[in-house]
Formats: structure tokens, C-alpha cells, sequence
């Protein structure tokens, strides 16, 4: 994931985002503001205020582009104005210099307004991109130590984030604030298992009754960690909710069906996924198309049906991508399993000195 963040992408306009709305929403400002001074009459001198004050209002929509879209937006916008201020069409030219210097004078604080609100958005949009970087590297940092700790590896968390996310567009989820939370979540989810003993953790073999009480607690532990930092509340759902089923069998909370958060939906058939295709210390690695049956098995029991449905619509060759971009060959059936693992040594990580 992406580090995951321009604070532009969060805009909504009337319950729609992206770019095109925003720029249907300055075009619309712009053409109504034009319209009203269009209609304002002209040959009197007791309506120049009123016209003074619509041309004042092209400063909206201007300081909206600037926001929206930087300093080219902005361009855009500002010339619009500009064609509308100084057109005869728009509004009488006065006859008087002192008047022609005022209308020029509003023309020119549209550019200056203009200037300053792009570049100081700009400026605050790139603080803001390196403060989400940094807080996500973070992230990936904790999670790779996490990894490491456990698996002996430091990509498990990541590549379970990016498949979580492909699954998440799969099933329509396309806001990126969602898209963010699911990520931070599929990242987290074992982050509960830092207050889990290395005895229990670490077990080679079975764990008792008692140690699998301990072991069960680590969404709870990850949850309560999670919650008390305001942009991982909404990750903290997903993590308390992992090991929940979709028939009502999971824990810690045993809720079912949609119950569940979307996240952990989709997170646990990943997680599951996951687990079949990379090599573990109780199996060895199974290709997509064993997993994708081991996973139809669970279909209304474990899963939720229409996440493994989505699932299987993913192209194996972008899930092979996700993998091989996080280290991790991964083979389409059983015959292709071997030549992916003789090339395992050269996807594995290099040594860090």
C-alpha cells in the first residue's frame, strides 16, 4: 500500500470524491457566478456594487482549485475569472481611469489570492504526505519486527496487506480512506501478539488448552494498543475482529456474518491464503489452486461467501505480482510449485550488513 495518503483524496462532494467531481463542482460554481453577474443590469451606476460584489465571489471557487487541485488548477480557474472580470460582455468597462484601475485591481487579487492559496496548499499538502509516510513506515517497521519475531521473515504483514487490498478493490471498496484502513489493519493484525510470551509464541509444537487461552487474547492486546492512537482506531476494528467466523464460531467476540467488519472479512480469507501458499514450519507451500479449494471448503462456515467469490475473480498473475514484489514465490498448481521453489534463494531477501 501506497503509503497511504493525500489529504485531497479525502474530499467528498454531495456524497462523491475524485477528481472529476471536484472539477465539475468548480466548473459549476464558476458558471453560476458568471450567470448572476451576467444578469445583473448594466446601465445603471446604483448596480456597480452589486456587481463588485459577484466578481468578489469568483474568489471561492479559485480558493477551492487551489486546494483541490495545486497550483494548474488554480491556473485554470484564475484565467476564467479573469476572461469574466474583463470581457465587455461580463460587465460595462467604466469610463473613469479610477475605475478601470479598480476592476484591473480586482483581476490582480484574484491572482495573488490565487498564488498564495495554491502554494500554501501545496506546502500542506506535502507536510501532510511526509507526516502519513512517516507515520506508515512506522507501521511497516513494527510489523516487519513483528514478523521477524515470528516468522523469521520480515514481509509476511506486508504482503497480506497488499493482497487484502486487491481483495478489497475486488469487492468495490474504492475510497481511499477505506482503503487506507484496511491496509494499516491487514498490517496490524498480529501487533497484539507483542504481549504474547515467546514461550507460547514461539512453541515448536502443539499448545495446550492453557497456552492457546494466552494465545487467543492477542486481538484483544493489538485492539486496546490500537485504539488509543486516533488514525488506527478504524485499523483497531480489524485486528480485534481476525479470528472471527463468519458462522459465529470464531473469537474473541463470536459474532457472525456481516457482524464481522468488512475487514476482517476479507482479511481472514487472505490471512488463510497466506498460510497455504508460503512454507510454515507444520506444512510446506501449496499452489493457488489448492488454496482456492481450501478455501471454497470453508464457504459459509469460516468465510463469507461472497468474499471467497470475489477472491476467486482475481487473476492469479496479480496475486503472483503481490507475491513476488514481498519476496514470496507462489505457484499456480502443483507442477509449477517445484520450479518456484528452486527459485526461492534468489527472492529471498538479501543480507542486510
Amino acid at each position: 500500500m501506497t503509503p497511504m495518503g493525500d489529504f485531497r483524496r479525502h474530499e467528498s462532494i454531495f456524497g462523491f470524491s475524485g477528481p472529476a467531481a471536484r472539477a465539475v463542482a468548480a466548473g459549476i460554481m464558476m458558471a453560476a457566478i458568471t450567470v448572476v453577474l451576467l444578469s445583473l443590469p448594466t446601465r445603471s451606476g446604483e448596480w456597480l456594487p452589486p456587481h463588485e460584489l459577484v466578481r468578489k465571489l469568483y474568489l471561492l471557487p479559485i480558493l477551492l482549485c487551489a486546494m483541490w487541485f495545486g497550483s494548474r488548477g488554480t491556473l485554470v480557474c484564475i484565467s476564467g475569472a479573469t476572461v469574466a472580470c474583463l470581457a465587455p460582455w461580463g460587465s460595462p468597462w467604466p469610463a473613469e481611469i479610477s475605475a478601470q484601475f479598480a476592476r484591473v485591481g480586482e483581476v490582480a487579487v484574484f491572482w495573488l489570492v490565487g498564488a498564495l492559496a495554491a502554494s500554501l496548499f501545496d506546502q500542506q499538502g506535502k507536510f501532510v504526505r511526509e507526516i502519513e509516510a512517516a507515520n506508515d513506515n512506522t507501521l511497516l517497521a513494527l510489523a516487519a519486527a513483528l514478523d521477524v519475531r515470528e516468522h523469521n521473515t520480515g514481509v509476511h504483514s506486508q504482503r497480506v496487506a497488499d493482497y487484502t487490498i486487491r481483495l478489497a478493490r475486488e469487492m468495490g471498496v474504492r475510497d481511499p480512506a477505506d482503503l487506507d484502513r484496511l491496509w494499516r489493519g491487514a498490517l496490524l493484525h498480529d501487533v497484539g501478539k507483542i504481549g504474547i510470551p515467546d514461550e507460547v509464541l514461539l512453541k515448536p509444537g502443539p499448545l495446550t488448552e492453557e497456552e492457546w487461552k494466552v494465545m487467543r487474547t492477542h486481538p484483544e492486546v493489538g485492539s486496546r494498543m490500537l485504539r488509543r492512537i486516533d488514525f488506527l482506531k478504524g485499523p483497531a476494528e480489524i485486528v480485534l475482529s481476525h479470528h472471527e467466523r463468519f458462522d459465529g464460531a470464531g473469537y474473541p467476540r463470536r459474532i457472525r456474518g456481516e457482524q464481522i467488519p468488512l475487514g476482517a472479512r476479507l482479511f481472514v480469507v487472505i490471512d488463510v491464503y497466506d498460510a497455504l501458499t508460503t512454507d510454515r514450519a507444520y506444512h510446506t507451500a501449496r499452489s493457488h489452486a489448492e488454496a482456492l479449494e481450501n478455501l471454497r471448503e470453508g464457504d459459509g462456515s469460516r468465510f463469507d461467501p461472497a468474499v471467497i467469490a470475489a477472491f476467486g475473480r482475481i487473476p492469479f498473475e496479480e496475486l503472483r505480482e503481490i507475491a513476488r514484489n514481498n519476496q514470496t514465490p507462489l505457484a499456480r498448481s502443483p507442477s509449477e510449485l517445484a520450479s518456484a521453489r528452486e527459485a526461492a534463494p534468489f527472492l529471498a531477501p538479501s543480507p542486510q550488513p
